[in-house]
């Protein structure tokens, strides 16, 4: 996991992860017993 932020409107913590592919993420989730239909892809932009 890179960093983590948290949504206060929703109340849920978002981690963002940077792997060489999905299926590692998906891999890493499933060992840890959560859904990987939790998983977002999304677009993060230099600030």
């Amino acid at each position: 996991m890179d960093r983590a932020y948290i949504d206060e409107v929703k109340g849920q913590a978002i981690c963002c992860w940077d792997a060489p592919d999905q299926k590692s993420v998906e891999n890493l989730f499933t060992q840890a017993h959560v859904k990987t239909e939790s998983i977002k892809q999304v677009v993060e932009y230099p600030g």
